[in-house]
């Protein structure tokens, strides 16, 4: 493991969303490396078993209550962890919610919570973080972002365009914060076999004028749900991004991820928007 201090005491990491998938599994990741985990989730009940187990086993870690989409939340969790451990080593924005929905039928409030945890819960976070970071010239700020990130189908535009949105505070951030030591990493999965591919089962498509293509994205889930890589393929790459001497910035994982933003750069925007089912 590298240490990101000049001395040997043990990196502090925080993560978010932690109550399943993808934070779950980096949480248990990371306490498995010996880092010293700040699990955090919207709601305690939420802890699963699993990550208590994890956790207790090691020892020297914490789970949190931390609602990013509230500020209140967010800095006393953050104030408590720098006041118990002194600082923060390693942030990992990975709270996130999804949706499936043409532009013209998402309601206002759907769209808006999408933006509230997926860009203004990952902002919130950072801003509260990046301050020690800054004043000690180091750290790593991790935003788990997804392909959907640079590029978008039917039925993915509110949902994409708040990882589009995180991919541009990400990279902006990455240019400021690099005179001061902080560094900033992208990590791009595909489909992860997580509870939002299990969501996709409750959808009623019902009237729509867009349900060809709404049918073909509920039906890339479904298949996914099969398909798809576990979560811990994430945190292993999150792991490995944030131990790389390569200091890269971007790191696309998960089967068919890369495939896919292959194929959106050798075809036109027309192209692209053709191959979508249309009348």
């Amino acid at each position: 493991m590298t240490s990101f201090l000049a001395d040997d005491d043990v990196p502090v990491v925080l993560i978010t969303g932690c109550s399943s998938g993808i934070g779950e599994a980096t949480a248990i990741r990371f306490s498995q490396e010996g880092y010293r985990v700040v699990a955090t989730m919207r709601n305690l009940d939420g802890v699963s078993e699993t990550l208590k187990a994890a956790l207790k086993a090691d020892g020297g870690h914490k789970v949190l209550a931390l609602d990013v989409d509230d500020g209140l939340s967010v800095r006393t969790a953050v104030t408590q962890v720098e006041e118990e451990w002194g600082r923060i080593d390693v942030l990992i924005n990975n709270a996130g919610i999804s949706s499936i929905s043409s532009v013209e039928e998402i309601d206002m409030e759907e769209a808006k919570a999408v933006f509230e945890t997926n860009v203004f819960g990952a902002l919130r976070v950072t801003q509260e973080v990046i301050l020690g970071m800054r004043e000690r010239g180091n750290g790593t700020v991790v935003n788990v972002s997804s392909v959907a990130g640079r590029l978008v189908t039917a039925g993915h535009g509110i949902y994409a365009a708040s990882k589009h949105a995180l991919e541009a505070i990400t990279e902006s951030l990455a240019i400021e914060i690099n005179q001061f030591g902080v560094r900033v990493i992208l990590i791009e999965p595909g489909f992860i076999s997580t509870a939002i591919l299990g969501k996709v089962d409750s959808i009623i498509l019902g009237n729509t004028p867009y349900v060809e293509h709404l049918s073909q994205l509920v039906g890339m889930y479904k298949e996914a749900q099969q398909t798809a890589d576990s979560p811990k393929a994430v945190a292993d790459c999150i792991l490995n991004a944030v131990n790389d001497s390569s200091h890269k910035f971007r790191y696309v994982v998960g089967s068919g991820a890369q495939r896919a933003l292959d194929e959106r750069k050798l075809l036109t925007d027309r192209e692209w928007i053709n191959k979508i089912p249309s009348k």
